[in-house]
Parts: structure tokens; C-alpha cells; sequence
């Protein structure tokens, strides 16, 4: 796509006033799609992503954590506790559709930009504030790491071996979450602004936003509210000795995963392995439940077979006998696979501080869509033209 041609969300602007991973998420993700994302961060330090690594931290502006997300916006430093700095502000949030935060609930207030303030400047205005707990509610003041939210969402009980201590899940993955949902109420909010031209502001809790996340913990908590019992941790193949098998296993050059999960799957695979060790077939086709060494010697003969095979080997095999498993791939395995190479699934721009980036863009193809047409700023690079365009937008507002 030509870095001029109009993109689905082009003519609409977002002023991005978070620090933190869910909020400049969040964000990106209107200027992925053509919105005029403007980066407001805090002069001489810049977003807490800028010092988060991984890379050089000494180097802010070439922090890999805040190029991924800061990609396809400009950006100003302002001093939100100077009054001349919130004046811009606020002519900014004059032209802008939408402002996103993650200040502590009550700190726009303080610093005299709380929501009837901005929306006295742009009645349509969407503004998205992302908090751990919400805006309201005993644990409105309480801050949170990604672990905290992660063991008070529910994630982290549900991770893990039911006989070991509960996991987290990696990464920065509940932020990710996070700043997902966080769109997608602001893109609804949008549209309602469109339609009515009244804006809405939008209470996002982290917490709430894993407790009511995609994976099994909202139909865990309807299950239990129904019948009273926890879901389980953990209780998955082998540990439940049944004709079912999913998890991990090591192969000659890495790990597949397997998700045998009903008989048919079971007898395939099975008959699989039965090829090169036939009394492994003859005794396991069929079978329900396995246990004590009937279960051991089905382990430690899948063990041997996998073992002996490469991982991309084993997938196609697995294919053919129409048994869902597959390779494990490495980072490094994805970026050089010439399935996503074919598809674009990466995109390349050059920053001034980082040299060449390349990086994953959208998961769907759109025409008009998806598009990497700026680098991530560095600290206040965009005053000026962002000045002027404050400027602007004051005396029109």
C-alpha cells in the first residue's frame, strides 16, 4: 500500500496518553488502520516502555518494547502539570476523536483534565481509561503488576499441573489482552459518536477484562455458579489415564504438540506408531483407560518414536493419518518460514535510531487496511508540526 493512500480509520485522530504496554496497544492499533496517533509522553524521560528493554535502555529510543508498540504514531513530550503544556493538550482533544490513558483513577482529575474537561473541549469525544481495577470500586486505588491481575483475573489458576503451584502465564500477555479489548470499546465508542455525536467515556479494568477473558475463566465462572464446582487445573492427558493425549513431545530436533482428545485420534495414533512397533499397536488401538505400566510403556515407546523423528516429519505424518499434531516452532522459524514470507505477513521500515525493523502485521488481509507507514517516534521528535497542529485545532474547537 502507498504510504499516502487512504486506510480504513484515515481522518480519524487519537491522542494516546498512556505509558504502559496495554494502553500504546491499544493505540497502535488505530494507527495500524490510517488513524493520526499522537504519542503524548512525559519530557526528559518519555513512556515507561522506553525503559523496559529488551536492548539498550541506555538508548530510549531504540528500546525494542517501545518500538513494537509505538510504531505508526507521532510524538510530543508535554508536562501535563504545566499549564501552558495542558493547554496544548486540550487544543489537541479539541480535533481528536479519541483520547487513551492508564493513569491511577482520579489522576486526570488532579492534573484538571478529567472527563468533563476534555469532553467540555469535544463533546464527541471517546476517552478510554485503562486501570487495573476499574474507576470505581474498593480496589479502585490499588495498583497492579501483570502478575497481580494475572492470579486476580483467573489466568493463573487455571495454568499449570493440577498437583504444582499456579502459573502465569509469559510475557507481557494479559497488557496485550488488555489493550485489545480496550480498542475494541473504544472502536464501538466511536461509532456510537458517529452516529449520535454524543461521546461516552469508557471504565476498562484489567482485572475484569481477564476475569471475563476468551479462554475457558467466564465459562468456568458460569459453570460454577451453576453447579458448584471449580474447573480443574492441570487435568489433562496423561494425568487422566484415558484415550486421550495432549501435551509436549520431544522430538529429534525440538517438541510437537499433541491434542489427541476423543478415541478416533487415539486409534490413529496408535496405528501410527503401530507401523514401526506393531505390538504397540495391537495392544493401544481401542483401548479407554490406561494405567500403572500399561500407561509407562505407552509413554516411553511414544518417547522413542517421536524422538527418533524431526519435528516438521512428524507433523506431516500426522496429517496424512489426520491426527491433530504439530510442530513447535522457534521464533527464528516463524520469521524465515516461507508460508508467512508468501502471505506478508511481515513488514519492514527503517528507523533513524534503530536502523531496519521488521515486524508482524495484521493477522487478516483488508484492502485499505492494515499499514506500517511511520517508525516509532523518537522523544518529542513531532513538536513542532504537532504545535501547529494544536494550534489549529484550538481555534477550530
Amino acid at each position: 500500500m502507498s504510504p499516502t493512500a487512504a486506510q480504513a480509520l484515515t481522518g480519524v485522530r487519537v491522542l494516546d496518553l498512556s505509558r504502559w504496554v496495554a494502553g500504546e496497544f491499544a493505540a497502535r492499533l488505530f494507527g495500524d488502520f490510517g488513524a493520526d496517533v499522537i504519542k503524548v509522553e512525559r519530557p526528559g524521560q518519555g513512556s515507561l516502555t522506553r525503559l523496559a528493554g529488551p536492548g539498550d535502555v541506555s538508548d530510549p529510543d531504540a528500546t525494542a518494547l517501545f518500538l513494537s508498540l509505538n510504531v505508526n504514531k507521532r510524538g510530543i513530550a508535554l508536562d501535563l502539570t504545566d499549564d501552558a503544556d495542558r493547554a496544548v493538550l486540550l487544543d489537541l482533544v479539541a480535533g481528536s476523536d479519541a483520547v487513551i490513558e492508564s493513569f491511577r483513577p482520579g489522576a486526570l482529575e488532579r492534573l484538571g483534565l478529567g472527563p468533563e474537561v476534555l469532553r467540555g473541549r469535544r463533546p464527541s469525544l471517546v476517552l478510554t481509561r485503562i486501570s487495573a481495577f476499574g474507576q470505581t470500586g474498593p480496589y479502585r486505588d490499588r495498583e497492579a503488576t501483570g502478575i497481580v491481575l494475572q492470579a486476580m483475573g483467573g489466568p493463573m489458576n487455571a495454568t499449570g499441573q493440577s498437583d504444582r503451584e499456579p502459573l502465569r502465564k509469559p510475557g507481557y500477555l494479559e497488557h496485550y489482552t488488555i489493550g485489545r479489548s480496550a480498542a475494541a470499546a473504544t472502536m464501538a465508542g466511536l461509532l456510537h459518536a458517529r452516529r449520535t455525536g454524543r461521546g461516552s467515556v469508557i471504565d476498562v479494568s484489567g482485572q475484569e477484562v481477564l476475569l471475563g477473558g476468551a479462554d475457558r475463566r467466564a465459562s468456568y465462572l458460569l459453570s460454577a455458579a451453576y453447579s458448584g464446582m471449580t474447573a480443574p487445573r492441570g487435568a489433562r492427558s496423561p494425568h487422566r489415564f484415558g484415550a486421550t493425549f495432549s501435551g509436549p513431545m520431544a522430538t529429534r530436533d525440538g517438541h510437537v504438540m499433541i491434542y489427541v482428545t476423543n478415541q478416533a485420534f487415539w486409534d490413529r495414533m496408535a496405528r501410527m506408531i503401530g507401523a514401526q512397533y506393531p505390538e504397540f499397536a495391537e495392544e493401544f488401538v481401542g483401548q479407554r483407560v490406561i494405567m500403572g505400566a500399561d500407561r509407562d510403556r505407552f509413554l516411553s515407546t511414544c518417547a522413542e518414536w517421536f524422538g527418533e523423528r524431526d519435528k516438521i516429519a512428524v507433523m506431516e505424518e500426522a496429517e496424512r493419518n489426520r491426527i491433530p499434531i504439530t510442530a513447535i516452532l522457534s521464533v527464528r522459524e516463524v520469521f524465515e518460514h516461507p508460508h508467512f514470507r508468501e502471505r506478508g505477513a511481515f513488514a519492514t521500515i527503517d528507523h533513524p535510531r534503530a536502523g531496519r525493523l521488521e515486524y508482524t502485521g495484521a493477522p487478516f488481509r483488508m484492502e485499505r487496511g492494515y499499514a506500517l507507514h511511520r517508525p516509532a517516534p523518537l522523544l518529542d521528535e513531532h513538536r513542532a508540526e504537532i504545535l501547529a497542529d494544536a494550534h489549529q485545532m484550538g481555534a477550530v474547537g
